[in-house]
């Protein structure tokens, strides 16, 4: 495929930038604003390298590496039907990808752009920074990972093991990004490997929406319920889609679902439009995977939600460690964050209609909150 099909531009200010980019933000002084692909490419079936393993079978849809794949065998992970009586109930478990997350797949596409960089750092509340500095790992680059101090001590160990550098901050999810902003200031040698602002994470969360494509016989679902914290995946899963329906493959795009915790529900204020951004106040929650007060992409999940006629969904507490168990009980052992998909399906039972796909994204392994 042409390289210049994957040419980028800024969401706010237009502004053109070739790939990869030099920055993961729009290189603009006064904007700074998020970069996208210029349009969705064509989905084309005859470009998929069936030798390939992973995600890196749709190696020709994607944007063109510098070299080979940084790989740990990350994608391609199972679909598997659940029992429901009134429609078809699927689950995508991407906590089998090699550090137990969706986060490898971004991590993998990132690092393997990035075989230039002595020092990549980024800012996560755990499954990012896991992934991040496994893949760092394999490429051979120090990674420094910015952290809340109330992360998970299973992912912070799992970060450590892979040799990246931990930074500990005391405060919010918020505060993190301001300090890794501050630490950019000084240190001109590191690369922002930002998961959250970075395109190439988000076309890497394409390839989720290829596989299920794929694995239920070349079909879209009718719906996609799915966890969203800072957006790339609810933003990767809708370009992939778009793409599949661009190149005729599917007839129309499936109805994403976001699930966020009512504890920290910033889209579901937005949609409502109760949210002002740097003042919407977040309370803890089990879910640390979607603990984001002030997403700046907030704007951009929305119009995902709204071109794919979706749904935003806050669930509480007790509804998220019930879905859990229950994942548990049926043999899926899945951290909080993982388990808001399972806990949006009763909120879901008067629109989906009978007969009709759902596919729940399983997002994050139960070992990493152990």
């Amino acid at each position: 495929m042409p390289e210049k099909v994957f040419h980028l531009r800024c969401r706010i200010c237009n502004q053109p930038v070739a790939w990869p980019p030099a920055n993961p933000r729009c290189p603009r002084p006064s904007c700074r604003g998020p970069l996208q692909p210029k349009r969705n490419i064509r989905f084309d079936p005859l470009l998929i390298e069936p030798m390939e393993q992973g995600m890196w079978r749709y190696r020709h849809l994607l944007p063109p590496l510098p070299g080979q794949p940084v790989s740990l065998g990350e994608g391609y992970t199972p679909l598997l039907q659940l029992d429901h009586d009134r429609y078809r109930l699927y689950c995508k478990n991407e906590s089998l990808n090699p550090t137990g997350s969706f986060k490898d797949r971004g991590a993998s596409m990132l690092v393997s752009t990035l075989a230039h960089a002595s020092t990549i750092i980024d800012d996560s509340s755990g499954n990012a920074g896991a992934a991040l500095a496994a893949y760092a790992a394999r490429a051979g680059i120090h990674a420094r990972i910015y952290v809340p101090a109330s992360a998970p001590r299973a992912k912070l160990q799992q970060i450590a093991r892979y040799g990246a550098e931990i930074v500990s901050v005391s405060g919010t999810r918020d505060e993190v990004t301001q300090a890794i902003e501050q630490a950019l200031s000084t240190d001109g040698d590191a690369y922002y490997a930002s998961h959250i602002w970075h395109p190439g994470y988000g076309q890497a969360m394409q390839t989720i929406a290829w596989e299920i494509w794929e694995q239920m016989g070349r079909k879209a679902p009718d719906w996609v319920v799915l966890p969203a914290g800072n957006g790339s995946l609810l933003r990767g899963v809708r370009w992939g889609f778009r793409s599949l329906q661009k190149g005729k493959q599917i007839p129309a795009l499936p109805r994403i679902v976001a699930v966020q915790a009512v504890a920290c529900a910033p889209l579901l204020a937005f949609q409502q439009g109760s949210y002002r951004p740097g003042q919407y106040e977040a309370r803890p929650t089990i879910a640390d995977g979607v603990a984001t007060a002030n997403p700046p992409l907030i704007e951009a999940m929305a119009a995902a939600i709204r071109k794919t006629k979706g749904l935003v969904i806050a669930v509480s507490e007790d509804e998220i460690e019930q879905a859990g168990n229950r994942l548990a009980h049926l043999g899926f052992y899945v951290e909080p964050t993982a388990a808001l998909s399972y806990a949006a399906l009763p909120y879901l039972q008067t629109h989906i209609e009978p007969g009709q796909t759902v596919v729940l994204l399983l997002t994050g392994h139960g070992l990493k909150t152990t």
